[in-house]
């Protein structure tokens, strides 16, 4: 299959590429920095775009298309994290969060839908606290921004449910990144969820097309 992996280069994104590019699939990895552009290997192709800019994105759709024709699908994973409730968020800080998260996703799978061929299925990152009034409140713009994305998947599975593609929200708890850690020095890791467990989870999805979960929790003990 031909896969684009949005955030490559980050520690999500890298491992879902790497492990869906082992099992033999062509991926066009979407990087954030130059020097994580490459194009040494065939089967995994790296370009930088801006996925905040819509013109940028469908760029990297087209590339992707004429690397390696019909794009089978694509796992977005390009986001940030923000705290806060109510009395600590602005306005300003809503919309910033929906740039990175929302936009980013959004605005490769507009042109996406005219180049994936039936069967297709998009991978789209959700959050954990979106689950939980409890948990939402502490995280109002992160929260608000990541609500965007289960709506965005209902309404691909709506839209082109006829043309049989599908979009799935991987939900992880907390993922083991070196930031996290540096960020919650105190808590154990032990419980976290690995890049690694996510991607290999995306992987069982792919060769699983007939499963259709809109919602995918990837959660550990946390």
């Amino acid at each position: 299959m031909n896969i684009i992996v949005s955030g490559a280069d980050g520690n999500l994104g890298s491992a879902v590429a790497q492990k869906l590019n082992s099992e033999g699939h062509n991926i066009f990895g979407l990087v954030g920095l130059d020097e994580n552009v490459s194009d040494a290997e065939k089967s995994f192709q790296k370009q930088k775009f801006d996925l905040m800019d819509a013109g940028a994105a469908e760029k990297a759709v087209e590339n992707a298309s004429k690397t390696y024709g019909e794009l089978d699908g694509a796992v977005l994973t390009v986001g940030g994290y923000a705290g806060g409730g109510i009395k600590d968020v602005g306005i300003e800080d809503i919309h910033k969060q929906i740039k990175l998260n929302f936009d980013t996703a959004y605005n490769i799978v507009k042109p996406l839908m005219e180049k994936m061929p039936k069967g297709g299925q998009i991978f789209l990152i959700g959050a954990k606290p979106v689950l939980s009034a409890d948990e939402l409140k502490n995280v109002v713009s992160y929260g608000l921004a990541k609500q965007l994305i289960f709506s965005l998947a209902d309404i691909i599975n709506a839209d082109f449910a006829e043309h049989n593609i599908s979009a799935h929200v991987v939900v992880p708890s907390i993922i083991d990144t070196p930031p996290n850690r540096e960020a919650m020095s105190d808590m154990n890791f032990d419980d976290w969820v690995k890049p690694s467990q996510i991607a290999d989870t995306i992987h069982h999805y792919f060769k699983h097309p007939e499963i259709r979960n809109g919602v995918i929790k990837v959660f550990n003990k946390v």
